[in-house]
């Protein structure tokens, strides 16, 4: 026999194996979600409207800290500040406002992608600070409450849809992330809460430190030498107030994909942040720098529909009138509605942000995950009603991303073999 040559057999390079946090160029694909968005934007119009609640209270500060120039980014400029800023305008003697235009180069200040965190730290921040009244640290308390409160809603239900699609490329509507996110509110709640209980035990060691510099004639010396154990109470709540502040979503995460309570939340991320705390900052890293890039193209895309809508409407109505439908000077039902259209465009991209932010969080929570513990990545808890639901599809169809498609074997039907041999037996001659 002659020698032949093994024929080479190539197969694909498995880079998702080799390096899992690759599934990080996956988030993009899970925030373009519309029903993420529309979370997201219902969120915000919350925040918005608990602020206005808040700002009636007896303890609101005189001049509110939150508005709603805070709570949605003003990124998407409508009408354009500049007619000229990609194209121009066919229309003479034009009016704009006045503000010099910020260029497209402005796009790119100050990435937004970790803001919906802003919610959360802000008031946590204002917590700790040195000297604050009692009414600041009321209204704070206030924020922090209705900040995890909306969270644990929204942000839950997002990390829901976020979850399945990611780990079974399956999708649930709307209704059921939110009903998930509804029965676990206790736990989603009391997650980053519990955080708050172990300081305030360390607080009030702390505080009893304090109430011995009362003592006359020696309670300056005492608090003097007591300073040690000051030091050490303060380090031990500066690690666990630094865990909660980068951890608090990967914490609404765990529930949301392993179905656990706040305290099985909370123990996982403390030990996946102190376990794998290298590799959990390179997914940070690497999450910043691509939602930058991202951000940057969907703000690109957004202020060029706001430049394009106006500028075609310009050429039939005239520059100087499309501005005035936007004058600040005027209150009347056309500068309202006008003005509602740019709220519209700001929220959307709001809603988007958010959508990344805690569809980045799903996917670091999976990958500290199996990089901790092992467990696979398209390991995800389902809800008898979602299983249901998922054993009624069709078994034909797509494979997920990654795994190769598994035919059934065609077996022939007893019924017709029987049909086909009565057809081929010869009749017997009468």
């Amino acid at each position: 026999m002659m020698n032949q040559k093994p024929a080479l057999i190539t197969e694909p390079i498995p880079y998702k194996t080799l390096f899992p946090w690759l599934n990080l160029f996956r988030v993009f694909r899970l925030a373009v979600d519309f029903q993420k968005i529309i979370l997201a934007s219902a969120a915000i119009l919350l925040f918005m409207l608990g602020n206005q609640v808040f700002n009636q209270l007896p303890f609101a500060p005189q001049q509110p800290v939150s508005n709603r120039s805070e709570l949605v980014h003003q990124r998407i400029e409508f009408p354009p500040r500049n007619s000229d800023l990609f194209l121009h305008s066919p229309q003479q003697g034009l009016t704009p406002i006045p503000e010099q235009s910020p260029g497209v180069l402005n796009l790119v200040r100050g990435t937004t992608l970790l803001e919906p965190m802003s919610y959360f730290t802000r008031p946590v921040l204002t917590l700790f600070e040195t000297g604050a009244s009692w009414s600041t640290l009321a209204y704070a308390t206030t924020q922090l409450l209705w900040a995890i409160i909306i969270w644990a809603v929204f942000g839950g239900a997002i990390t829901r849809i976020a979850s399945i699609q990611f780990a079974q490329d399956d999708h649930i509507g709307m209704r059921a992330a939110l009903k998930f996110s509804l029965t676990r509110i206790l736990s989603l709640v009391s997650a980053p809460l519990l955080p708050f209980a172990g300081m305030g035990f360390f607080w009030i060691l702390c505080l009893l430190i304090g109430l011995l510099g009362n003592i006359p004639s020696v309670g300056g010396v005492i608090v003097s030498l007591l300073w040690g154990l000051a030091f050490l109470f303060a380090f031990v709540m500066s690690l666990i107030l630094l865990v909660t502040l980068a951890g608090w979503p990967l914490m609404m995460t765990t529930i949301s994909v392993e179905d656990s309570d706040g305290f099985d939340g909370l123990s996982r991320i403390f030990s996946y942040i102190f376990g794998r705390i290298w590799y959990f900052l390179w997914l940070v890293f690497v999450t910043l720098c691509y939602g930058a890039a991202c951000l940057f193209l969907v703000e690109l895309l957004m202020q060029l529909v706001s430049h394009l809508a106006f500028w075609g409407v310009s050429w039939g109505m005239g520059s100087e009138q499309a501005f005035e439908l936007f004058n600040q000077g005027k209150t009347n039902l056309a500068t309202s509605i006008s003005r509602g259209w740019g709220a519209v465009l700001n929220i959307t991209f709001s809603g988007f942000v958010i959508s990344f932010f805690w569809s980045a969080s799903t996917v670091i929570y999976f990958l500290l995950r199996k990089c901790d513990d092992g467990t696979p990545i398209d390991h995800v808890y389902y809800t008898e009603e979602e299983a249901d639901t998922a054993n009624e599809l069709p078994l034909a169809g797509v494979a997920k991303a990654g795994e190769p498609v598994i035919e059934r074997p065609v077996t022939p039907d007893k019924t017709d073999d029987n049909e086909q041999q009565d057809a081929k037996e010869p009749t017997d001659p009468e």
